[in-house]
Parts: C-alpha cells; structure tokens; sequence
C-alpha cells in the first residue's frame, strides 16, 4: 500500500527537516511526501533537505498563510496514495509507524481509517502522556473498550465513537490515517484553528475506524500547549460550541434520535461551561449561555452559578 504523508508547516525549517527525516527513516518503503508550505517566510525550499528524495517530494506552497486545516486540505487534494497520514512539522514518526498502518490495513480490509496512538517526547512530555493515557482510556470505557494489550487494532463502533469523542478528543484520536477512497464520503477540514476539530467526528460517523495501539506519532511537548494562554482557552470553549452546534446538522445525527440527543446534551454542557468560566475569571456573565444550558431541564448547578452571578453582581453594584 502506497501511503502518503502530508506535512503541514509554517517558519519551522529545522523541525521540518526532522519531521522529513523521521519519514524517511521508516522501516517501510512505499511512501511519498506532500509538504505543504503555509506562507512560509522565507519560503521552504526542498533542495537542502534531503536530496535523495527526489521523487518521492513534492512541495505545494500558499503565498499567505491560510492556517493548518486549509493546508491539510491542500494536501489531502493532491495526495496519490492508497492512504494518507498527517504529520505536524514539529512532530516525528516512530520507526515502524507506517509500516504498522499497512499491516492493519491489509489485514482488515473492512477498516477505512486508524486512529494512530501517540508518544509525547520532550521537556513536558512526562506529564503530556500521563494525561493522554487517561483520556484514551476514558474514551475506550465509554465505548466498553479497554486497552488489553501493546500492539495490534482495536475495532470501533461508529456511533459510540462518536458519542465518547463528544466529551473530549484525545491526541490519539486526531492522528489520522485514511484510505483516500473515503475523503469523499467524510469531505475536506473545515474552519481554522481548533474548528478542524470537527472533522474527527465526520470520521467517527462515515468510517470503520480502528485504533492502531502501538503508539506511532511522536509528539513533540515543549510547551507549545494552549492552556498557559487564557485568550486560546477563551476561542477553545466558543469553538467547542459552534462545533456541537454544526453537529447537530450532520446528516447522520439529525436522522438518529440517539445521536441528536447526545449532541445536544453536550452542546448543553459546553453553554454551561462558558457560562462557568466566564464567572471563575470574572468576566462579564453570558446569562445567555446559562439559558442555553437548560435546555436538558434545570439543574441544581443552574441555580448554583446563577445564585453566585447575581450574587457577585450585586456586589459590583
């Protein structure tokens, strides 16, 4: 199986040459590489980086940087192989990682997508993959899964998939390998930022997916996480929303009742939590959220944080 990588980067040529050369490590042959350069400055030239593999990379380049999703999207269009896999510019591929992804693939023909399990490596790597062992096997108990072994594929269901990803999606589960006959069918990125998010549950919803256990996408965790910014929280929990707000237009969710009543009790819960986050960081309250929240019926936590607004409102006053 010919599988291809794409590459997204921006102003990052020293880890992009990692990244290139963690592929051409690979113990597995049949691969090419599409690098897609996002308005680089100055732009990514191909020349320097390795040149025995000529032939098998190609270069495409947006003059002005269009964000990750767009880029991948460009990627995705001109990729030629069976498979396409997404590597981050700051992030490398284990040694047998591709080698594992053909493996499962010809050994279940019925699976269009794996989901590729991660290794943080770095100076926060530690805490990184303690926190992400939790969050797979917090979303593998909602499905009455669990990790039983090292190695291997494990098969999941598409709608309870989709139902634990609702909660949170792990790293685990944003590291795509798919055969390019399905693209189709689950379409292109949409949105910028933490809206590709969205992606992952039309690939939970229009695929047959499995979870490649051996961890085979390195994680680079040098303090490149979004919590240390409280504006990048701020544009999490509104993406969060209108994501779980576009959910409920999918065409399998509005046609199982099951599914849309999940993806309304989650979309609930995201309008409470800007409602909560806006009263622990003492912004201006979204009473609205708070409303919206309550569409499942009231909740003694309803009355609680609005009695604590009203409360530190009239203080203000």
């Amino acid at each position: 199986m010919q599988i291809t990588v794409v590459i997204t980067t921006h102003d990052r040529p020293e880890l992009l040459r990692e990244a290139i050369a963690s592929v051409e490590a690979q113990h597995f042959d049949e691969w090419d590489v599409i690098v897609v350069d996002d308005g680089s400055c100055p732009a990514v030239a191909l020349e320097p980086l390795h040149e025995n593999l000529k032939g098998r990379i190609r270069l495409l380049r947006n003059e002005a940087a269009r964000g990750p999703s767009e880029a991948r999207n460009t990627g995705m269009r001109t990729a030629a192989g069976e498979a396409i896999f997404f590597l981050d510019d700051d992030d490398l591929l284990a040694a047998d990682a591709l080698a594992n992804i053909d493996a499962a693939f010809r050994e279940d023909a019925s699976l269009n997508c794996l989901f590729v399990n991660v290794e943080p490596f770095g100076s926060e790597a530690e805490g990184t993959q303690h926190n992400q062992i939790k969050a797979v096997t917090r979303v593998l108990a909602a499905m009455g899964e669990r990790l039983e072994s090292t190695e291997g594929v494990l098969r999941l269901h598409s709608d309870l998939l989709f139902s634990a990803l609702l909660d949170r999606i792990p790293m685990a589960f944003q590291r795509v390998a798919i055969k390019r006959t399905q693209l189709q069918k689950v379409g292109l990125y949409r949105g910028k930022g933490f809206e590709d998010l969205e992606w992952y549950y039309r690939v939970a919803l229009r695929c047959t997916c499995g979870l490649l256990v051996a961890p085979g996408y390195r994680v680079r965790c040098e303090g490149q996480s979004y919590f240390s910014r409280p504006e990048e929280k701020q544009r999490l929990i509104d993406t969060i929303i209108h994501i779980r707000k576009g959910l409920l237009q999918l065409d399998e969710v509005a046609a199982t009742p099951l599914l849309k009543r999940m993806a309304t009790a989650s979309l609930a819960s995201a309008h409470f939590n800007k409602a909560y986050y806006a009263y622990q960081n003492k912004q201006p309250f979204p009473w609205r959220n708070l409303f919206d929240s309550t569409v499942n019926g009231l909740y003694w936590h309803h009355f609680s944080l609005a009695g604590k607004a009203l409360k530190t409102a009239f203080i203000k006053r």
